[in-house]
């Protein structure tokens, strides 16, 4: 009687260390992005006669775009050892912000980088869903056929 079974080689799945590596990178764009926002809006901000929404509104996409770089700033390393829960919340964080630059780009801000911010977050939220959904980079390779005689 022979036996015959498949046995795949085990091999990590790269996705995981790529999202840590576009992590630290789109948090350094996203850091950049913050400052430049900060700096553009802070005279507004500390100008008298606004009342207090105004300037808690014009804060909040630089605060969005602060508070993605550190998520992914301390969560590239959970990434790197390849931890669901840290790609959840990598997932989730960059998601919102994606979802806000959207709404914002759909709301028309005039004279704003809005969609370059926009298309590196969508680019990154693709590596995640598509690591998230279970693709495997590189493709796991199967070993050869074993046969053996009982």
């Amino acid at each position: 009687m022979s036996v015959s079974r498949s046995t795949r080689v085990l091999q990590r799945n790269a996705l995981y260390r790529l999202a840590a590596i576009g992590a630290v990178i789109l948090g350094l764009f996203l850091t950049l992005g913050a400052q430049g926002h900060f700096a553009a809006v802070w005279p507004l901000v500390t100008s008298d006669g606004m009342g207090l929404s105004r300037p808690l509104l014009l804060m909040l996409p630089g605060v969005m775009l602060a508070g993605t770089a550190v998520l992914n700033f301390l969560l590239c390393k959970s990434l790197w050892q390849e931890r669901g829960c840290a790609l959840n919340v990598t997932l989730a964080g960059n998601l919102l912000t994606m979802s806000y630059l959207l709404y914002l780009l759909i709301r028309g801000v005039p004279n704003h980088p809005i969609g370059v911010f926009l298309a590196l977050e969508m680019s990154f939220v693709l590596l995640l869903v598509a690591t998230r959904a279970g693709l495997v980079w590189p493709a796991v390779a199967e070993a050869p056929v074993e046969k053996g005689m009982q």
